[in-house]
């Protein structure tokens, strides 16, 4: 994702940062608010879309978190805008949605690359106070469904907010972030075809990463962090010989800059620091609400191995009120594929499946209000 942020400030100033902004009808079942909130801890103005079943005096509704990076609310990826289609599907199917802005992203102010994770939770957590503050919905039925980041963000605040009715977890994980990053990267090298060597390659890269990242002192400035993965990298390539040093060679060449940009400056910044320190057993087993877990049989990104602990965490707290779902032929972005691969995401026609959005649209109408 592009790190230069879209600043755009100008207008959200006057509002209390509560404010409804204009309303429109773009589906029979449905209308359509463009609204905006604050997150009160730092001021950050967030700027979203409601979209509201039409017809009905109360309603549940969910609030969307995007995954990692810029994301709008739509969370446009790939050529594709899965909240979107999954907001309107829902709403189109009785339950209110409010999906909004990443900060510094289109209406929203701020910078989401010096957010850490709980900030951006606190961000999420701003939008469900602005729900219980609207008189068309229900408060008792206010939930949460996160996408990948947005999933661990969703289990900060069910774990820490019991005022939250229902979790949906998509592509969340229940081992350590760090831990799935590692699996997820050997996983998806070997369905590329990689050589074994190559694979080990990149593990002995991303372990003494990651190792730093989690030890990073709170106070340390961003160039030292940087610096301190460069020499990590740096010294990674220099241990290469044979057909890991061509291939790595070879990659460079073709991507250049791609170890400082998309590895060294992303990986220090706070969102990234915050994600290694977070073990997502330590809050499942303390939230109460009904809890969807979604995983794609063919994620690349979330392992398979985060099924059985989140299972696992959330029964030690007692929870019995979960469903696990595995969803055939589907990737980490919901859509039907043949081999779960990023690259293949653009080629995909589908935004979202149907057949996923069913199910989660089901399941908030059968747990209902607690």
């Amino acid at each position: 994702m592009k790190k230069k942020l879209a600043h755009v400030g100008l207008i959200l100033f006057l509002v209390h940062g509560l404010m409804i902004q204009s309303c429109s009808n773009p589906e029979d079942g449905m209308i359509e608010e463009e609204v905006i909130f604050k997150n009160e801890i730092d001021g950050t103005i967030l700027a979203g879309t409601l979209t509201k079943p039409k017809g009905k005096d109360t309603f549940p509704v969910a609030l969307l978190i995007s995954g990692a990076g810029q994301q709008d609310r739509d969370e446009s990826v790939y050529g594709h805008k899965p909240f979107k289609v999954l907001a309107e599907f829902l709403s189109n199917n009785g339950i209110g949605v409010l999906r909004y802005d990443d900060r510094g992203v289109g209406g929203s102010t701020g910078d989401v690359w010096k957010a850490t994770l709980e900030v951006q939770a606190s961000d999420a957590y701003a939008g469900i106070k602005y729900l219980k503050n609207r008189k068309d919905v229900d408060i008792n039925n206010i939930g949460v469904i996160g996408h990948s980041l947005g999933a661990m963000q969703g289990t900060l605040l069910a774990s820490e907010h019991h005022d939250i009715s229902f979790l949906v977890l998509l592509a969340g994980i229940g081992i350590p972030w760090s831990e799935n990053h590692i699996k997820a990267d050997r996983l998806s090298n070997k369905m590329k075809g990689e050589p074994v060597e190559i694979i080990d390659a990149g593990t002995r890269l991303l372990e003494p990463l990651l190792e730093a990242m989690k030890s990073t002192p709170d106070n340390q400035d961003y160039i030292t962090t940087r610096d301190t993965l460069i020499q990590i990298i740096n010294e990674w390539e220099a241990s290469l010989t044979g057909k890991e040093k061509s291939k790595l060679e070879k990659f460079t060449q073709s991507n250049p800059g791609f170890w400082i940009h998309n590895i060294a400056e992303e990986y220090a910044t706070p969102i990234y620091l915050s994600c290694t320190r977070f073990n997502p057993s330590q809050y499942l087993i303390q939230i109460e609400c009904p809890v969807l877990s979604v995983i794609g049989e063919k994620d690349v990104q979330v392992v398979p191995e985060n099924n059985d602990a989140i299972q696992s965490a959330l029964a030690k707290g007692g929870n019995d009120k979960y469903k696990i779902i595995i969803p055939k032929n589907i990737n980490h972005m919901f859509q039907k594929c043949e081999s779960g691969l990023i690259r293949e995401y653009e080629k995909i026609d589908e935004d979202f499946n149907p057949n996923v959005m069913k199910d989660i649209s089901d399941w908030i109408h059968q747990v209902g209000t607690r």
